[in-house]
Order: structure tokens, then sequence, then C-alpha cells
């Protein structure tokens, strides 16, 4: 909580895939790993709409749910809460699914949808 707070979260490697046109930017396998959290994220931005999908997942306490890395995808740890993020950057509609920390990640793929933008 503190983080939140203060300087900011400190992400100790930041990796991903993504494509920037004219109207869009779109984030594939995006992951952001720092000791206290980790976070992946797929989707798109809408750059003339100013709209955006994104979904992922959080992973708290990373360094020590980090140790399931190795089950699942990168930033994702062993346990996490599933996410989406939709709206406008001025109004953001933030949804996050508190039974998803029950599914571990190596079968969070298996019940992964696909990423927003297709």
């Amino acid at each position: 909580i503190d983080q939140l707070s203060g300087p900011g979260i400190l992400f100790n490697t930041v990796d991903g895939q993504f494509r920037l046109t004219r109207n869009r930017l779109t984030l594939r396998e995006a992951a952001g790993v720092g000791g206290s959290l980790g976070i992946s994220a797929d989707g798109i931005y809408d750059l003339r709409a100013g709209a955006m999908d994104f979904r992922g997942v959080i992973s708290p306490v990373y360094f020590l749910n980090g140790i399931g890395a190795a089950f699942s995808r990168r930033g994702e740890g062993l346990f996490g809460f599933n996410y989406r993020i939709t709206g406008s950057v001025d109004e953001p509609n933030v949804g996050v699914n508190p039974l998803s920390i029950l599914t571990p990640g190596f079968f969070r793929q298996i019940f992964r949808s696909p990423p927003p933008g297709g």
C-alpha cells in the first residue's frame, strides 16, 4: 500500500510485443515484474476514440508468488487476480475477479479468453 501512495511501483523488467499504427496501439504478452508486483497485459488502445480494452493478471507479492513462474506466463506468478480495464483514460472501468486467485497459473492459460482486438 505504501508504494501506491509513495513514489510508485518499481518494476525490474518490463517487456512485451506492441504494434503502433495511426489509430491503434496493440499490446501482446506485455509484462512487468518487480519484487512486490507482477502484471501482465494484452489489449488495445484506440488512439482516435481514446478508448481502451486491456486484460491481464496482477500478481501481488511477486518475490514469493514468482516461484511458480515456470508454470505461468511472465508477470503472472503462481497466483494472481484477473483484471480488465475498458473505457477511456479519463473514465476507466476497472474490473477484478477476486475468485481468479484460486486458479493457479498453469490452469489460467487454459481458461484465458482471446485478447481484445484479435
